[in-house]
């Protein structure tokens, strides 16, 4: 039975499947009974002749029970290939005189693009444009999994290989042989296999900056499968080039590709292949692709752009020891969060769970002194965005007030405070802290990159201003995670919520994911500090 989903269902359905498992949801069919009694019944619905809006896959393979069968015929062998013309050998010929000199072209429905890196993209590349439509169908029937990691949100099928179906199979059995050869053709490449999923974009979703560079993957391609409601630039979902700075980092988005049916786009990874998907925007939309890569025997030799964070960055090694400041606690800080049995709640719980969260930590006037200073001092972009994206406080030159604030923190009271919630060394002499002020708006983040989180363990101080009623941000949570794990499951998991301390004492790696254009908070501030013993 196909209807049409209502955004309440959409989101009550999103969130259920996040809340179920949050870093890999596999919908299968222990879960049948639990999630048919949490779906409530529409009445007055539509019976449209194609299924649209989010999350299409089926709650349980028992779907075929509600589902009349038709007198079953005789199956035919299913027929698939490429735009007649794509292949001729002229064609084939004028297209790598092109590709081979790195210049622009254009013809019969074939671009190559060349900055800021090579790009081919291919309108109408299946011959029959309705076998598309008919394996459209048949992916709607498929289960997805729930891919969740600091780089991306998303569903995806398992490997093509491993799925059944006439056109999934044809399909398959095209990309791994005539399109490979095609490539290959045109590239020079000695390209000798495939490996290929389906992906589902939904409201929200997205791929963040990289470059694919992994073992023998060559050449990366992607066969969009939308269906006849069409898409625009303003609905997410873009294929989006970044340029190089002059250090080799990822630096600006210059080219916009928005998804297509029948469009096929493929190019060389590369050190210059920086990419990313944007967020999708609109509830009625979804982004569905094949994608993947032809890989090469012998794995090429990539060599990564040297980085190196800025001294003021917190991923630098650049501490400050604690300070005699004239400066105090009762001031700033609540009175209960100062009293003895609360510092002595504190610590049991923290040694017993690693975290806590104090809420209304700072006094009412202190913390809207501070939120007020916030708007008016300025911000550097910081990035590269293989990394991550937000803009950081020039330190120098800051508001009195905002200055007490970095003195509060590093104070010997607050390591002395901190020492009495956590039991750790930080009344030492050796103790020593870093932090910084940022500012998120959205489409910021923060990744794991390679950072090295085992290099000392840390106690991790984070503060937010400016967020708005709970719900006004989607996504920008901080997330500690083991990276030692194929699947990142959240060891904890930090919301952003105005005047909270939240200390956490990290024996793992640490990101924050991105925070939604769709968001009704346009802008917030988060202070975060690790202090080492």
């Amino acid at each position: 039975m196909n209807y049409e989903l209502t955004e309440e269902v959409v989101c009550k359905q999103k969130s259920e499947i996040m809340d179920t498992e949050r870093y890999q949801v596999h919908l299968d069919d222990e879960q049948c009974d639990i999630w048919d009694n949490d779906c409530t019944i529409l009445t007055g619905f539509k019976l449209p002749k194609m299924l649209i809006g989010c999350h299409l896959m089926p709650t349980c393979s028992n779907i075929s029970l509600c589902i009349s069968e038709d007198i079953p015929e005789k199956r035919k062998k299913v027929s698939i290939s490429l735009r007649s013309n794509l292949s001729l050998s002229s064609f084939v010929q004028s297209i790598q005189k092109f590709w081979n000199k790195n210049s622009n072209f254009s013809d019969n429905g074939f671009e190559i693009i060349c900055y800021p890196f090579k790009v081919c993209v291919v309108k109408n590349f299946i011959e029959n444009g309705k076998f598309l439509d008919k394996l459209r169908q048949d992916i709607y029937d498929l289960k997805f999994h729930l891919r969740t990691m600091d780089l991306y949100e998303f569903f995806q099928s398992r490997d093509l290989q491993y799925l059944s179906g006439d056109r999934i199979t044809a399909i398959y059995d095209l990309l791994r042989k005539d399109v490979l050869n095609w490539v290959s053709s045109i590239t020079g490449y000695n390209l000798s296999h495939i490996s290929a999923t389906i992906s589902l974009y939904t409201n929200t979703d997205y791929l963040l900056v990289h470059d694919d560079q992994r073992e023998d993957r060559m050449v990366a391609f992607i066969l969009y499968l939308m269906d006849e409601t069409g898409w625009q630039k303003n609905n997410g979902g873009c294929l989006q080039l970044l340029n190089k700075d002059s250090d080799g980092q990822p630096s600006d988005i210059v080219y916009d590709i928005a998804p297509s049916n029948n469009q096929f786009i493929f190019f060389p990874v590369t050190n210059e292949s920086y990419h990313q998907v944007g967020e999708i925007v609109g509830m009625d939309k979804y982004r569905l692709s094949i994608n993947g890569w032809f890989h090469i025997k012998k794995p090429p030799i990539f060599s990564a752009p040297s980085y190196k964070p800025s001294n003021k960055s917190l991923y630098s090694d650049n501490y400050f020891n604690a300070k005699t400041v004239d400066i105090e606690l009762e001031s700033w800080i609540n009175d209960e969060y100062l009293e003895y049995k609360v510092i002595r709640s504190v610590q049991s719980y923290i040694e017993e769970t690693s975290q806590v969260s104090l809420k209304q930590f700072l006094k009412d006037e202190s913390f809207t002194e501070i939120l007020t200073t916030l708007e008016s001092i300025v911000w550097e972009k910081m990035g590269p965005p293989n990394r991550l994206l937000y803009e950081t406080a020039q330190l120098e030159n800051v508001p009195y007030v905002l200055e007490q604030f970095f003195n509060l923190f590093q104070s010997t009271a607050m390591f002395q405070l901190l020492h009495d919630y956590t039991d750790l060394d930080l009344d030492k002499a050796g103790a020593s802290m870093k932090y910084e002020l940022q500012k998120w708006t959205p489409g910021s983040y923060a990744l794991l990159t390679d950072y090295d989180w085992k290099k000392r363990n840390e106690l991790d101080l984070i503060m937010y201003f400016g967020c708005g009623k709970r719900g006004d941000i989607v996504g920008a949570s901080t997330q500690y995670v083991a990276t030692e794990d194929e699947v990142q499951q959240a060891l904890v998991t930090i919301e952003p919520e105005d005047n909270s301390l939240n200390i956490v004492y990290r024996d793992s790696a640490r990101f924050t994911k991105y925070f939604s254009l769709q968001s009704r908070c346009r802008y917030f501030y988060l202070f975060i500090c690790s202090y080492v013993e």
